[in-house]
């Protein structure tokens, strides 16, 4: 189980982490869950909340286990995410250059309008489309 972690959830095949809702200093934390489901030979990952600083780890220690079990690499539907900021840019940069050592892809098939404006000021939307397909469009009302 990826560290700072709840409990996990089983559903579908997959499984739900969530952040906890206190730093362990007692701040209160965003929001954060992470769903994570085979597909075939790879991992569907969908992420709904906040990604920040403060949810680096776990959002980083399950991309990582969900790499660990693909045979091909992860899917990413971003669609649900309310922010992100540059460390959890960062840590699908970092993802994806482990993925692709390891013969592997991190590919983005939906973003919300959050995700979407970082990927593409940061010019990184390309690095995260799927081979051969656009690069993902923001979500109608995300």
């Amino acid at each position: 189980m990826p560290e700072h972690a709840i409990p996990a959830q089983l559903n579908r095949g997959g499984t739900t982490y969530a952040a906890p809702a206190f730093s362990p200093s007692g701040r209160p934390l965003p929001r954060l869950e992470i769903e994570v489901r085979p597909a075939g030979d790879r991992q569907l990952v969908v992420i709904t909340g906040q990604v920040d600083i403060d949810a680096d780890h776990l959002l980083h220690s399950t991309l990582r286990a969900a790499l660990d079990r693909s045979r091909r690499g992860i899917d990413l539907d971003l669609s649900k995410v309310d922010f992100c900021d540059c460390s959890g840019l960062n840590i699908l940069l970092r993802i994806r250059q482990r993925a692709l050592r390891d013969g592997k892809t991190l590919c983005v098939h939906a973003a919300s309008n959050a995700v979407h404006r970082l990927l593409t000021v940061t010019h990184t939307l390309p690095l995260l489309a799927p081979a051969g397909r656009d690069a993902p469009r923001a979500a109608p009302n995300g």
